[in-house]
């Protein structure tokens, strides 16, 4: 039973995480940097600031989610330095990424409403971004690679079940090499396919460690 509640939180998981993207590619969009005009992103922030704030809110979730996911991936593992070391990179990405979007959700619309500089909102922006963009997802995906590096050693007979996971896990550093370039199309492009195939792999691979294992 305890395998098929890993199974369940698992979805729970992908489902917060799809809520999130749905948010990020609709009501979020028009205040995202990916929007080249900076006064018209600063408006839609200050008037749809409710949707701002909840979609900033479904991606700290996810982030938590992402790690207690990781966390229960490496449940299946042999304890190694090794796991632990794959692990503690997701936890440390957790911390650039939750400050990220604390950042974007509540001190960039203060700062838009106080009428800062625009050198200062500039500042922050940028700031958010690499945190979340760069760090904090490159260092989520260093660590999923290896978790799942181990499960293609130590479970061989899950190869076939892990290849999505490897994409996935690669395309996520794609997305950071993007926002180091400032490749913004390019990183939205990535983060869609990312994140749609890592969370479909996520259900996928659990309902193999879980689920099916109780059939």
């Amino acid at each position: 039973m305890q395998n098929r509640r890993y199974f369940y939180l698992t979805v729970l998981i992908a489902l917060v995480i799809f809520v999130a993207c749905l948010l990020m590619a609709g009501p979020m969009r028009p205040g995202l940097p990916v929007i080249t005009d900076w006064s018209a992103r600063l408006l839609y922030i200050q008037q749809h600031l409710g949707w701002w704030q909840l979609g900033w809110l479904c991606w700290m979730a996810s982030a938590l989610g992402l790690l207690t996911f990781c966390f229960l991936l490496s449940t299946t593992l042999t304890a190694t330095p090794w796991r632990t070391l794959a692990l503690t990179l997701v936890g440390l990405g957790l911390v650039p990424d939750l400050i990220a979007e604390t950042l974007y959700a509540f001190v960039f619309p203060t700062l838009i409403a106080q009428e800062s500089s625009m050198a200062l909102l500039q500042f922050v922006d940028v700031t958010a971004m690499y945190l979340t963009g760069f760090l904090g997802n490159g260092l989520y995906n260093l660590g999923g690679l290896g978790l799942t590096l181990l499960l293609w050693q130590q479970h061989p007979q899950l190869k076939a079940w892990l290849l999505p996971g490897f994409v996935a896990w690669i395309a996520g550093f794609g997305l950071s090499v993007s926002i180091a370039l400032q490749q913004l199309g390019w990183a939205e492009a990535l983060t869609a396919f990312s994140m749609a195939l890592s969370t479909g792999w996520f259900v996928l691979i659990a309902y193999r460690l879980w689920y099916k294992a109780d059939v």
